[in-house]
């Protein structure tokens, strides 16, 4: 194997252990661990039903007022992970998403699927989320 394969292989590795740290970050709500998986420049998320500019709105508005406050429990399952290399330190990630929660309001289950998008790039020799599109 060459040496450039190998390179992608450990990037494409880094990057599915850097979804899964998105994945526990939103099971978990701690906010320190989702601020730590971004860039923390130009962020942006776009959600079923609304977007976010900055880690600061990203954090207080989508974790905090969106996640936090409607979901007592949320699981995010990612499934079908896709790695496409854009530039050596920028890549797109695709994958299906699912989710299990447990509103906070009426104790009921609830769930969503959909296509998620990741663009991530690599910032002092490690893979940060830049931006965050969800699909339904």
């Amino acid at each position: 194997m060459d040496l450039r394969r190998r390179k992608n292989m450990k990037d494409q590795n880094e990057i599915f252990a850097l979804v899964r740290r998105y994945q526990a970050a939103i099971h978990t709500q701690d906010i320190e661990a989702f601020k730590s998986l971004w860039t923390g420049k130009n962020n942006t998320l776009i959600s079923i039903t609304d977007s976010y500019s900055g880690l600061d709105s990203i954090t207080r508005d989508f974790l905090i007022g969106g996640i936090q406050g409607a979901y007592e429990r949320i699981e995010l399952i990612a499934e079908d992970i896709q790695v496409r290399f854009v530039a050596e330190e920028l890549a797109i990630v695709i994958f299906q998403y699912r989710t299990e929660c447990v509103r906070r309001e009426t104790g009921e289950s609830y769930g969503i699927r959909g296509l998620e998008t990741q663009v991530v790039q690599k910032v002092d020799g490690q893979w940060k989320l830049v931006h965050v599109h969800y699909s339904k």
